[in-house]
């Protein structure tokens, strides 16, 4: 229930739409409602000139008005030309019953496609917080799916939520009212039988939600097969995995076709199953009602019978339908369940409108006594205690694990220390505005993170107010001008999915170039020539000397050759730091850094 209020409340911006869809079906409802009053009486006169209109209705006020009123006009028209008449009659009454409902949903799809853009911005802006924690943790196949496939569900849902509230009870109400006035004897007997068959079809839908949701995560996990496909295909191909990731791929696809197949099953039992119960429903009243007939218990006429089952059957429609609602809004609640795993997922670091401008560093960066742990609670990083003087070169050395990606990390506030504190200047970073911060860092990796776009809004990610002339400037200073200039549209030629159409030196001048723009105080690389060539590593060398030129910098190696000029060299082992100083200094201490460095040497 609490979903559906949820769900209900995005409707809450299009208030129009809602007032319209309501009106309309109203009408639509009415429409249907009328033509159906009109059409037996009228050919039961016909058919029958020369009965009395009035027999057998005294009993009932609707059906002598009706009769009498047909009469007269039949009188004045004759039989033919009332035939015709009726004709036009039926047909204008059906075409304004659907064009009611075609108004009524064109307001819905109004309502339809901006609640899916907007859970799909709500679900942007929310991935934007989240922890980088999140991103490991969850699979990338299924954020995907939940995105891509469970708010088509929950846009399927949604208008089986305002069917249920602003449509369905008006196509029944409205024809149930009229049914009370032309025999509340039998129409209380109608509502004795109708709840069993809510009953059942209620039972079938609960058990559709949990089977959906299962599904709905097996065709994530499948998703995340793709995705991992794709990117991993050079390895499976030259590992001869293909095999083996097909079989693993099958596995999952069976897993999910089996529930799949149990949901459809019975989501597609929905629609017969109401009608089935409908029919039952009309032949209770069938038996119920013609035994009054025969008995003359309640003096209705035999019209005014038909016309009762006539409208009667107007409300099967309306019921399938209805229930066909509940069944897909189980299945949304499955798929809303899914995606509220985003939506109320516990946010990272987020920033205030309250805190201060950090300035312009004027003395240091320290680290003061800082401990982190992530999940599993043992220490990643443990009691360090280190200064970045302004200007100075820091470079993180050690093995794999040693904690120096995450120094980078708490650097940047990705994430935030269990013990101790980070100081820009004298000043906590925790206590300083994070977007204002972060305007004062740029970060080069080891793996160039670019996107899908042009080569111009690439380089403009962090300076979005940067003239083309500061542009290419930096991209002169990155050397990257040169070979931008070569590609098929200069600087507006789109690179490609993660810059995919340039070389690996080519993408890491790129992000060079984008650091080199951004005009940061602090710059943090990490290891950003490991995967190059000797001359693609050459060239981003001499960018990076560039980029680091009156800058304060953090150096993140593995090669100890690029950072033997470092102003502090900080050697990690396990969490800790093991030794600190200058090159120098450290192979005289003939330690870790002496052991590397040699092992290095000799390679």
């Amino acid at each position: 229930m609490k979903n559906i209020r949820y769900l209900f409340s995005y409707s809450a911006k299009y208030p129009a739409q809602r007032l319209r869809f309501v009106i309309f079906n109203i009408l639509a409802s009415f429409f249907g409602a009328f033509s159906i009053m009109t059409v037996v009486p009228f050919l039961k006169i016909i058919f029958n000139q020369n009965s009395d209109v009035t027999s057998h209705t005294e009993n009932n006020k609707l059906s002598e008005l009706v009769n009498v009123w047909l009469k007269n006009q039949i009188e004045n028209w004759g039989n033919y030309n009332s035939l015709l008449i009726f004709s036009c009659m039926l047909v204008f009454m059906f075409f304004m019953k659907n064009l009611s409902l075609y108004i009524a949903y064109t307001g819905l799809s109004h309502m339809r496609a901006g609640i899916s853009n907007r859970l799909k911005s709500d679900i942007y802006s929310k991935l934007l917080k989240l922890p980088l924690s999140y991103f490991s943790n969850e699979r990338k196949g299924d954020i995907i799916s939940k995105i891509a496939n469970d708010i088509k569900e929950i846009e399927w849902s949604f208008i089986g939520v305002l069917e249920m509230v602003l449509k369905h009870p008006f196509m029944i109400v409205i024809p149930f009212s009229l049914l009370f006035y032309i025999s509340w004897q039998l129409t209380i007997f109608v509502i004795v039988v109708l709840p069993v068959s809510g009953y059942i079809i209620s039972r079938l839908a609960k058990k559709l939600k949990s089977t959906a949701r299962l599904g709905n995560e097996k065709l994530g996990q499948v998703i995340s097969i793709f995705e991992e496909t794709i990117s991993g295909i050079k390895i499976i191909n030259a590992f001869n995995a293909q095999k083996t990731t097909q079989k693993h791929f099958e596995e999952k696809n069976d897993e999910h076709f089996k529930l799949s197949r149990r949901v459809f099953k019975r989501e597609y039992a929905a629609s017969p199953l109401s009608e089935f119960m409908g029919s039952i429903v009309i032949s209770s009243i069938l038996v119920f009602a013609g035994r009054l007939i025969i008995n003359d218990d309640f003096g209705l006429s035999g019209e005014m019978f038909i016309m009762y089952i006539a409208m009667f059957s107007q409300l099967i429609p309306p019921a399938k339908a209805l229930s066909e609602s509940y069944f897909r809004l189980e299945k949304g609640m499955a798929s809303m369940d899914r995606v509220n795993d985003i939506l109320k997922a516990e946010e990272g670091i987020n920033d205030r409108n309250d805190l201060p401008d950090p300035g312009t560093l004027t003395q240091c960066l320290r680290f003061e006594n800082v401990t982190f742990s992530y999940q599993n609670n043992v220490n990643v990083l443990e009691n360090i205690n280190f200064t970045i003087k302004k200007g100075q070169k820091v470079a993180l050395v050690g093995s794999s694990g040693a904690g120096k990606s995450t120094i980078a990390d708490l650097l940047l506030r990705f994430y935030d220390p269990q013990q101790g504190t980070i100081f820009y200047d004298n000043t906590d970073i925790k206590n300083l505005s994070l977007f204002k911060y972060r305007n004062k860092l740029a970060v080069v990796t080891q793996d160039p993170i670019l996107f899908n776009d042009t080569v111009e809004n690439n380089l403009k990610l962090g300076n979005q107010n940067a003239s083309d002339e500061e542009m290419i400037i930096a991209a002169k200073q990155a050397n990257a001008h040169s070979f931008i200039e070569k590609l098929e549209n200069g600087y507006k030629t789109n690179i490609g999915e993660r810059g995919g159409k340039l070389s690996g030196g080519q993408k890491q001048r790129l992000t060079i170039a984008r650091a080199i723009l951004s005009n940061p105080e602090i710059l943090i690389l990490d290891e950003a020539t490991s995967a190059l060539d000797s001359e693609s590593e050459k060239l981003v060398n001499d960018a990076l000397e560039h980029l680091m030129q009156n800058r304060t910098s953090v150096i993140i190696a593995h090669r100890l050759s690029t950072i033997q000029s470092a102003d502090v060299i900080i050697v990690m082992d396990h969490g800790k730091i093991a030794e600190m100083g200058k090159h120098n200094d450290l192979i005289n201490l003939k330690g870790i850094y002496y052991s590397l460095y040699k092992l290095q040497s000799l390679g």
